[in-house]
């Protein structure tokens, strides 16, 4: 019987329960995010509770402005804009955003996704959009690593500007106009995980702000305080919501020109007298601010600046439509690349899948697919994304075709959704195929090539197989052996791989340590992608095993399994649940909660599904009343499992249509 690590932490339960009551959550709730190291009441209640207006601002990442003051300067010029997207749902939902805002705004604007180019961008596709006249690239979900190809671009007379969120190079960055990407080591933006869309979506953003009237615009945001003999005022001078510094100041009844000319005809946004600047001409916003709890006049003009943008947030319709008609992109591209569900990301993601509940009918391309793929076409979650939308879209790209994927997205009436979806459909089959065939392949080879029960990572190549699913299979070997993964397809000279890693195992840094042998790679640390000379592969392989060796420690290579709480089968019910889903969009970093319970008797064992690979069974504790639970893929512990032994158990609680589901991950007689 398998037997991974449960890790279990100890609690207090009396500061559990003092924290529910301080931020009015049920005790459950505390306890789990306690569990995964959220455990004061601010951070809870951020968790739970932050909205859109808790997104930080784009002008934060470095180099925004500058790229979006180019963008802008090449929309208004009509130059011929060039996106050029990576081929995977990030990628598409990247390129989408992008395209839409600017041809929103009157932009001349094409797009490209590679087929057979690989990873990154190519210099063949830079000589044929060079001949097309372009004169700005920018980048979505790649471009990171392309040192060379940007340096071509230049000596071509194309500028790029760079927009990202892998790795960047630890030697040099790409010589581009602009680089946005929150992973610079100079970039000082607090959230460091935004997936390729979120960063479209927030250079998106700021390119629609320099459309705005205060774009650039200096404004002071005013504190001020009567006196005796006139007032104290601290001020803070902001530019595009951003504090760019800070006075204070006095004056006297009697000197009031003094301070009129400090403030210099801006304009002004006070919760104060407005009385006080009607002398002078500036323009002067009066906010509903409440200062009294403000520890000073400093701090009373940050509670004002908050006011302000919240009043702006809420006022600005123009901002509200382009969120509004772009965040379920956000969404869709975020869940797909697996990056952590968390700060910026779960706002993201629960806005965006709001907004595609309330009218999934308003995306003919998407809508497609959730007919289709869908079961529960009334609730669509993080899970669902990930399970049955990502697959459909990512297989037009893993089939060389993504175009058709983008082209789906961006079909703006039923017919043409229909044609590219009739398409899309016919790739996945064949991805399914490919997929099945690979599988088997890289399966006898693995074997042949590589020491299961010794080698810390593995290293295998398959000849002449078609491209397209190697990431997929390379991802279900190592969640399989728990090992890094690398599994390449030669076509004699080259071979191109795809990497997936296990927690501790940095695949770029290990990547980085080979550079000289290879072609190029680019990538996270637990999933990356390279190309090779096939005769550097020998040396390729001595050298990632010795990395490995040195960096892989027997406890990673054990399955560990977090336990976020401990509960009685009584517990499972509606109530339960309710809190449950209140954590909810689930996924990387914040996963589906996974619950114990101890001392379980098992009523009923059922195998089941069409390939017999599933069980169903009934469990009760103490001699209660039994509940129905499922053990996905578990059909091969059957023979481990007598009724008339004890077992603990490992499971999630979700809703399956209108009822709960108990699905169980791991099962330990006792």
């Amino acid at each position: 019987m398998q037997q991974n690590k449960w890790l279990l932490q100890e609690f207090n339960k009396e500061k559990i329960h003092s924290l529910a009551q301080e931020t009015n959550l049920p005790d459950i709730v505390v306890r789990i995010l306690s569990a995964r190291g959220i455990s004061d009441a601010e951070s809870i209640k951020e968790f739970i509770y932050a909205g859109k207006e808790h997104l930080f601002n784009p002008f934060l990442l470095d180099d925004m402005h500058k790229a979006v003051t180019r963008i802008k300067q090449a929309v208004e010029q009509q130059e011929k804009i060039l996106i050029y997207a990576d081929r995977d749902v990030d990628g598409i939902t990247s390129l989408v955003i992008l395209f839409n805002t600017i041809q929103t705004l009157g932009g001349d604007v094409v797009w490209y996704i590679p087929s057979d180019e690989g990873y990154g961008i190519s210099k063949t596709v830079l000589d044929k959009y060079r001949q097309m006249n372009v004169k700005l690239i920018i980048t979505v979900d790649c471009g990171i690593s392309s040192v060379q190809e940007v340096q071509y671009s230049n000596e071509l007379g194309m500028q790029i500007i760079v927009t990202d969120h892998h790795e960047p190079p630890i030697d040099v960055l790409p010589d581009a106009y602009a680089i946005v990407n929150p992973k610079k080591t100079t970039c000082k933006y607090k959230f460091k995980e935004l997936a390729g869309c979120g960063i479209s979506f927030k250079v998106s953003q700021a390119l629609m702000q320099t459309y705005g009237r205060d774009f650039d615009r200096e404004i002071l945001v005013v504190s001020l305080k009567k006196t005796d003999n006139g007032y104290d005022a601290y001020i803070l001078k902001v530019v595009n919501e951003m504090v760019d510094g800070e006075t204070a100041f006095s004056f006297s009844d009697e000197n009031k020109k003094t301070f009129y000319s400090l403030l210099k005809n801006k304009k002004i946004i006070s919760c104060g007298d407005e009385l006080l600047f009607s002398q002078d001409n500036n323009e002067v916003k009066i906010i509903n601010a409440d200062v009294s709890s403000a520890k000073d006049l400093r701090d009373a003009a940050y509670i004002i600046f908050e006011a302000y943008k919240k009043y702006e947030l809420l006022n600005d319709g123009r901002m509200a439509d382009f969120f509004d008609n772009n965040i379920d992109f956000v969404a869709l591209g975020t869940i797909a690349d697996i990056v952590p569900l968390v700060s910026e990301n779960r706002i993201l993601v629960k806005n965006g899948l709001e907004i595609l509940n309330n009218n999934p009918a308003k995306r003919f391309g998407l809508y497609n697919i959730i007919n289709e793929y869908l079961k529960d076409k009334n609730n669509i979650s993080a899970k669902a994304i990930s399970w049955s939308i990502t697959p459909v879209l990512n297989a037009a790209g893993r089939m060389a075709k993504a175009d058709i994927s983008a082209e789906l997205l961006l079909a703006d009436d039923k017919c043409k959704a229909d044609d590219f979806f009739f398409e899309l459909k016919k790739l996945n089959n064949e991805r399914k195929h490919l997929q099945t065939e690979n599988i088997k392949q890289f399966e006898k080879n693995l074997k042949e090539q590589c020491d299961i029960e010794k080698d810390k990572i593995f290293i295998v190549v398959a000849n002449n197989l078609p491209h397209g699913v190697t990431g997929i299979v390379a991802s279900q070997i190592a969640k399989l052996y728990l090992r890094p993964t690398i599994l390449f397809i030669s076509d004699g000279q080259f071979a191109v791989g795809a990497c997936r890693s296990i927690e501790g195992f940095d695949m770029v840094s290990a990547l980085d340590k080979i550079k000289d042998l290879l072609v190029k790679f680019g990538g996270h640390s637990q999933a990356a992608g390279l190309t090779v000379e096939v005769s550097k592969m020998d040396e390729l392989r001595r050298r990632l095993k010795d990395i490995a060796e040195n960096s892989i420690s027997r406890e990673m290579v054990v399955k560990k399994i977090n336990i976020d709480c401990e509960l009685k089968i009584a517990d499972i019910n509606k109530k339960t649940l309710d809190s449950v889903l209140l954590l909810e969009p689930f996924g990387s970093a914040n996963m589906n909660p996974v619950f114990l319970i101890k001392n379980v008797e098992l009523k009923e064992v059922v195998v089941m599904g069409q390939t017999e690979e599933h069980l169903k069974l009934k469990i009760s504790q103490n001699g209660g009343n039994p509940v129905n639970a499922v053990f996905w893929h578990g059909a091969g512990l059957r023979q481990n499992i007598q009724y008339k032994d004890k077992f603990d158990i490992l499971f999630n609680m979700e809703l399956n249509r209108d009822s709960i589901q108990v699905s169980i991950i791991d099962i330990k007689k006792i």
